[in-house]
């Protein structure tokens, strides 16, 4: 899959993300999700982290292992793709924050090639 960008759009969506990350997300090394801003968790945790009012979206690994979550480190980005806190695991979770990324679209390359791939052999 080298070379094959997951999302076609994710630069003109947050031009001010930082290409390590970005590469991150598109090589799914990392995930990105859009926060959900109406539910309670996001409403109390912006009482401990007042930062969180200015974020959109969070990057966090998938692969990490739900008693190994408390040693991981989530990236908030604002609406541009610009950091605006990081949280540690053992700060807050994440469980029922997050919704999809619907601006962003899945490249036509990236679907044909899942189409071919069986157990994540395609992955980097």
């Amino acid at each position: 899959m080298l070379g094959i960008e997951k999302y076609d759009n994710l630069k003109e969506v947050m031009p001010d993300l930082m290409p390590v990350l970005r590469d991150a997300i598109q090589s799914e090394f990392l995930e990105i999700k859009k926060i959900n801003k109406l539910c309670e968790k996001y409403i109390a945790s912006c009482t401990h982290f007042p930062e969180l009012k200015k974020a959109e979206y969070v990057i966090f690994s998938q692969h990490i292992k739900k008693n190994e979550h408390k040693y991981e480190v989530f990236v908030f980005l604002d609406g541009k793709g610009k950091m605006v806190r990081h949280i540690t695991g053992a700060e807050m979770e994440l469980y029922g924050l997050l919704d999809s990324c619907s601006n962003l679209h899945v490249s036509e390359e990236y679907v044909v090639q899942q189409t071919h791939c069986h157990d994540g052999e395609c992955r980097h």
